[in-house]
């Protein structure tokens, strides 16, 4: 029984407690702290994200290319003799990789700035 009078009593003596305790005010900055640290956590979520995606990309690439020279090696395919390519070509050929370059650069910079702004 002196058990059951112990856990009665204890929420009256903590009820008393936290009613002699002063009531504090919060800072003035509290709301804008919680939210700065919110942003920094958000920050870092999204860098781990980005990186982990990064890392599946590379190693899905990976894995792709292993394949692909297994199945060249299964197969069987005899070896390839590598031609030169005429000036001309090859001037072609470097000017349609640098366009593409170009807009594929341009093409990440715009969605970088949408997601920023969105």
């Amino acid at each position: 029984m002196s058990k059951m009078n112990i856990n009665k009593e204890q929420p009256d003596l903590l009820g008393d407690l936290f009613k002699r305790m002063p009531e504090e005010e919060l800072p003035a900055s509290f709301r804008s702290n919680v939210m700065r640290q919110i942003m920094l956590e958000s920050a870092k979520a999204k860098k781990r994200n980005e990186r982990f995606s990064l890392l599946a990309t590379i190693l899905a690439s990976l894995v792709m290319i292993s394949l692909a020279v297994v199945a060249f090696i299964y197969m069987e395919i005899p070896k390839m003799a590598v031609c030169t390519i005429s000036t001309s070509a090859l001037t072609f050929y470097l000017y349609i990789g640098a366009i593409t370059l170009i807009l594929l650069f341009a093409d990440y910079k715009l969605r970088d700035l949408f997601r920023k702004k969105g």
